[in-house]
């Protein structure tokens, strides 16, 4: 569940000054343009300084000096990149001198295509147009083979040979130009690294120097991890891309492997270029057809591996974009600085996404092209009811239901929408129509998500009255309120605000009624509350009230507002659910417990934890698991399996997350705790823990629950054998740790009967 705060309700801001930013925009857009000379290969640099330095920081361990390192790094790379650009070339050679070879096929199935389609002007002319360069070329080497005596005609050539000559040199002096300056931009990006950076967060700190170095931390290990996961996915695309044409018999199949490793560092179009050169190749090489559906099934197979199962792996989140963000990105890029743009689109713009999430005037560009989601679950589902979906509603709350159950998605979503709902009230930001279309969207929705639910006997007799308190979204919490009773199989009837009123609550029906709930979402209800309850209780006295106060900064006071009218107070759903089975003596519900049964187990838990901790065997076997995983420390939680969860400032952290564990029922793996939805935690804050992972312990216990987890101080991905590894060792624990709840018992019923 995201731990985020939804947004808050405020009046909207002045615009501004929006002509002032745009005008900054297109100056920006026209220094990137106009000096593209400067900075595509500042950027090239960079992006290579940004791959190179893990190697330069392995060469410094082995124990060579720091330029020694830069030096062997870049020459390594040239070295690389000079191979590849040799091997390429001498296939291109090889490929030009056989293509004279392959127009008799082509003649042959353009023939074939012209006798099954009935011909056309395209079809003709392209039979004709290859039959003259056919008998062109045969004349020619018909010519040479009878060793006819060759015409030698004396011209003056210089002038000739000297434009060649230029056009030769200034073909290939540009990219040699752009080769050198990118050479030595990033052979002072290694040696200046340090310094460099020192200097960038001085500039663009202002003061706040965490901020900074949180940016360009997480700008580095993005685009590092994006561009180690490129290189690695493209080199394997090549290699079977290029294997496959080589066991089809496509001629240059090392070419075709080659340029796809390149290639594919173009987004979207890049491998498809390539891929058209091999079809064409296999239409003039291979008489028949089959060679031609085998290079289009292999380039098929990989594109949907690669794309749907390797970089998913590969990339997970290291990007941070949309996709369609990369789309705009590339073409934004592209327009800029050609071809070079659709390389370095993808590493620039995820630098800019990083930035943005940390200077304040720039967070619209994370909002626009970022990947995290920018509405919460609960704000989500909000809108839908402002707008009146009930489908899409039904659709995400269906989506929750299934990964968790009912009652969580009316505390984790539903509830949170209508305390938004309620602030926009508060905040004369919502007129009646707009409080009446939430209403009616979120009853279509509870009508449809508790069909196939238990219900209980019918309404003419209800054992439980549950009233909305106020106001329409009081309402609406006493519909889901009562869902959830009707679900216990209880007979329930839910009222509107106007039976609590004067004029209303004389003519209730209470004879058979043995509790009354009632419902308030707004800030200050308690005075409301105490005095429907005392005319509630004058027309039955006997009657059991529970009062739901569902304002979030009333749950402090859970618990703390019962009078002698009002028996119990609950701050979620699951709180009023439950406090009405306790008041109802229901023994159906095995996690129904009373708050202070409750606050037993919490106890019982956390003693149990202390003592897991305290014995031998089991920090043995915690020893063992750190050092096989390489974690900075294991630990066993214990949590109660009843009841609602504890306020995020009464539980540790490594409570919420082994919650998190025990409600879904299987492991939890977090790569990095900053930057997933328990970022938040106090106990992530001040601990600094980077990366989780727990398990569920199976025990004997029915009321209390175990996670087994390991935390590490550093972002991490888990080995698939190290998340095997903790899942067998709370396998193994499971009989410890029913022993040492045995042990707690036996402890706990002698000092009861001491």
């Amino acid at each position: 569940m995201d731990k985020r705060s939804p947004a808050v309700p405020v009046q909207a801001p002045p615009t501004g000054q929006p002509l002032s930013a745009i005008l900054t925009f297109v100056l920006l857009v026209a220094v990137l343009y106009l000096g593209r000379g400067i900075f595509v290969p500042l950027v090239m640099a960079v992006l290579l300084a940004f791959a190179l330095g893990p190697v330069v920081n392995a060469l410094r361990r082995v124990g060579l000096p720091y330029v020694l390192a830069v030096i062997s790094s870049v020459l390594a790379v040239i070295v690389l990149l000079g191979g590849i650009a040799y091997v390429a070339f001498s296939q291109f050679l090889s490929l030009a001198s056989d293509l004279p070879r392959y127009q008799a096929t082509i003649s042959e199935k353009l023939r074939m295509l012209q006798e099954t389609f009935g011909g056309g002007q395209v079809v003709d002319r392209l039979v004709s147009t290859i039959e003259q360069v056919g008998a062109q070329v045969g004349a020619g080497a018909g010519a040479v083979e009878e060793g006819a005596p060759m015409p030698v005609t004396i011209v003056d050539g210089g002038a000739g040979s000297m434009e060649a000559a230029q056009t030769v040199f200034f073909s290939i002096i540009g990219p040699l130009t752009s080769t050198l300056i990118v050479t030595i931009f990033l052979i002072f990006l290694l040696l200046e690294r340090e310094e460099l950076r020192d200097r960038f967060l001085k500039l663009a700190s202002r003061g706040d120097l965490r901020s900074s170095t949180e940016a360009l931390n997480e700008a580095s290990s993005r685009v590092g991890r994006y561009l180690l996961a490129q290189a690695a996915i493209s080199a394997g695309y090549g290699i079977v891309f290029g294997s496959g044409l080589l066991l089809l018999g496509v001629p240059n199949a090392i070419l075709w492997g080659l340029l796809a490793i390149i290639f594919r560092y173009i987004p979207f179009v890049g491998t498809l270029i390539i891929a058209a050169f091999p079809v064409m190749l296999a239409i003039a090489v291979d008489p028949g057809w089959t060679m031609l559906f085998g290079v289009i099934g292999l380039y098929l197979v990989i594109e949907i591996v690669s794309n749907n199962i390797v970089e998913p792996r590969f990339y997970g989140d290291s990007t941070g974009l949309t996709p369609l963000a990369v789309l705009v990105a590339a073409m934004f890029w592209a327009t800029l600085w050609g071809p070079i743009g659709l390389i370095v689109s993808m590493p620039l713009t995820v630098c800019l996404v990083v930035m943005a999430r940390y200077v304040p005037h720039m967070g619209f560009i994370e909002t626009l092209l970022g990947s995290a989601p920018v509405l919460l679950p609960q704000e989500r589902f909000y809108q839908r009811l402002i707008a009146g979906n009930v489908e899409e509603a039904t659709e995400l709350a269906d989506r929750e239901i299934e990964a968790t159950s009912i009652g969580t998605f009316y505390d984790a979503i539903a509830l949170p929408a209508l305390q938004l709902a309620q602030a926009d009230v508060a905040g004369d930001l919502a007129d009646p129509s707009h409080r009446h279309r939430v209403v009616e969207t979120l009853s279509e929705v509870i009508e449809g998500i508790e069909e196939g639910e238990g219900t209980g006997p019918g309404e003419t007799q209800p054992r439980v009255m549950v009233f909305g308190g106020k106001t329409e979204l009081d309402h609406a919490m006493a519909l889901m309120v009562g869902e959830r009773v009707r679900a216990m199989g209880h007979s329930v009837r839910v009222m509107a605000p106007l039976a609590l009123r004067k004029e209303g609550i004389g003519q209730l029906d209470l004879r058979a009624a043995d509790i009354a709930c009632l419902c308030y979402l707004e800030e200050k209800p308690e005075i409301y509350a105490r005095y429907a309850a005392r005319r509630l209780k004058r027309l039955k006295p006997g009657l059991t009230i529970v009062t739901g106060y569902f304002h979030p900064d009333l749950r402090a006071r859970n618990g703390s507002e019962a009078t002698a009218d009002i028996a119990a107070v609950a701050a979620s759903v699951a709180e009023a659910e439950q406090a009405i089975a306790v008041a109802l003596g229901d023994d159906t519900r095995g996690t129904a417990v009373s708050l202070e049964a409750l606050g037993d187990l919490r106890a019982r838990a956390r003693a149990l934890s202390a003592r897991a901790a305290a014995d031998p065997g089991i920090a043995e076997v915690l020893r063992h698991l750190a050092q096989e995983i390489g974690a900075t420390v294991s630990m066993v939680t214990y949590l109660p399996l009843a009841g609602p969860a504890e306020a995020d400032g009464e539980a540790s952290h490594a409570e919420q997350l082994a919650r998190q564990v025990l409600e879904s029922g299987g492991s939890l793996i977090i790569e990095d705790l900053q930057h997933s939805d328990f970022a938040r935690l106090r106990g992530v804050i001040e601990t600094g823990v980077r990366a989780y992972a727990g398990a569920p312990i199976r025990g004997a216990d029915s009321e209390i629950g175990a996670v087994l987890a390991v935390f590490d101080q550093e972002p991490r991905i888990y080995k698939d054998a190290e998340i095997d590894t903790l899942e067998a060792s709370a396998r193994n624990l499971a009989a410890e740790i029913n022993e040492l709840v045995r042990r707690q018992e036996a402890d706990e019923k002698e000092a009861i009967d001491g």
